[in-house]
């Protein structure tokens, strides 16, 4: 039997999370409710029936309110290369980011995001973008950018990657945008916040493992 794939970048996701299904593991992020996650701000996340609500307490604030952000910080490390990917949707706003490797104490990392949605007097050619940012000692620089579809209510696939000295962002099984840090950032924790947001993530898992590259 013969299969086509459409799209390169579908062909190229599958390729590099078979490996990790064959010498990694897959950790569900969801299954121990709150127990997987420190600190824990019951009045802006909660569990239901399995899933991971979240929401800030106003949809319209600067980014430096802190009522218009909230956080949660795994507990375990994300070592070595991995694969970080979740099913989401928004109910209100379209930002949600994801720290990874990122170092609390020297505010050092990589910071991958799906953005905000565009202004209503947004120029007809402007499209939504998702982003690949570093942060050095708190300066925070864009270092990819790639088109990125969300709609409102609708249910879509997010992935975040580390493998080797790259970090990729996935949309719907399309790889959309990629940047490459020499010997990449030491390992941390993944961190989620939404700003101006509320979402609810129905799948969340990480995999891990020794990594082949796609053409070996």
């Amino acid at each position: 039997m013969t299969f086509t794939f459409k799209h390169k970048s579908t062909l190229l996701l599958l390729m590099f999370l078979a490996p990790l299904a064959a010498s990694g593991q897959t950790i569900d992020l969801l299954a121990k409710g709150a127990d997987s996650w420190e600190p824990f701000d019951e009045a802006r996340w909660k569990f239901v029936d399995g899933e991971l609500h979240g929401s800030t307490a106003i949809f319209d604030g600067d980014k430096t309110d802190p009522d218009a952000s909230t956080f949660i910080i795994a507990r375990e490390k994300l070592e070595g290369e991995y694969l970080v990917s979740l099913d989401v949707s928004f109910d209100e706003g379209r930002y949600l980011g994801v720290y990874l490797d990122y170092g609390q104490k020297t505010q050092t990392g990589i910071w991958i995001a799906s953005g905000h949605e565009l202004a209503a007097d947004a120029p007809d050619n402007e499209i939504e973008r998702g982003y690949i940012k570093t942060v050095e000692n708190g300066i925070w620089i864009v270092r990819a950018t790639g088109d990125l579809e969300i709609a409102k209510g609708k249910r879509i696939k997010l992935g975040f990657s580390r493998r080797g000295d790259e970090y990729r962002l996935w949309n719907d099984g399309r790889l959309i945008a990629t940047y490459r840090k020499e010997g990449g950032y030491p390992a941390g924790p993944l961190q989620l916040r939404l700003t101006n947001a509320s979402a609810r993530i129905h799948r969340l898992e990480v995999r891990t493992g020794r990594q082949r590259r796609p053409n070996q």
